[in-house]
């Protein structure tokens, strides 16, 4: 709860989603004692998924893996109906996964991470020895990425209601403008005709 309690804290408090995904990713990898963490984000056709943030996470993996397309490896490989689960990287014939393993990776938490039933990205956890995930922190997990999905919402529907009043008061100006230049031209126009 301690740990539910201080990564909602964080979260309600940030408003740049730059600093919520570093934020969020090193204080979750260090919850959950991982040796790195990468935060993937997919479009609406979940045909890609971009690394947001990580921690830990080595460049050159980051360089490698920053588009990743969907299905290629078990990282961005989520289901609709996708769950938390932990997959060994090791016994795994997958060719992507090599990147992981050659810097030492042996096990994966993956965390699909959901809003409303919508599926928006993953978390990936990742450990250089064996892991197992309790019931807690199964749960654990799953809540954070909910929190995670429900504040990068938050963010999002900020930046939509200030685009939208930067929009009504862009067109608020423009009706302005163009009544005082009407009323000028008016006037402009009585003023002709009294000349005449």
């Amino acid at each position: 709860l301690q740990a539910l309690y201080e990564v909602s804290a964080f979260l309600a408090q940030t408003n740049d989603l730059k600093a919520m995904g570093a934020g969020f990713c090193e204080r979750v990898r260090k919850l959950m004692k991982a040796d790195a963490i990468a935060l993937r984000w997919s479009g609406d056709d979940q045909s890609r998924y971009l690394i947001l943030a990580s921690d830990q996470f080595p460049h050159q993996l980051q360089e490698e893996e920053r588009c990743l397309r969907a299905g290629i490896c078990a990282c961005g490989n989520l289901e609709p109906d996708a769950r938390t689960r932990v997959i060994p990287i090791i016994s795994s014939d997958i060719a992507p996964l090599q990147h992981c393993t050659r810097v030492g990776f042996e096990n994966l938490i993956s965390v699909p991470i959901r809003l409303h039933q919508k599926l928006l990205g993953e978390i990936d956890l990742f450990f250089k020895r064996d892991v197992t995930l309790s019931v807690e922190e199964h749960e654990l997990v799953d809540t954070l990425a909910t929190q995670l999905a429900s504040a990068i919402e938050g963010l999002r529907a900020v930046a939509l209601e200030r685009e939208a009043a930067i929009s009504g008061e862009r067109a608020f100006l423009a009706r302005e403008l163009h009544d005082s230049i009407a009323q000028a031209l008016a006037f402009l126009k009585i003023q002709v005709q009294l000349l005449r």
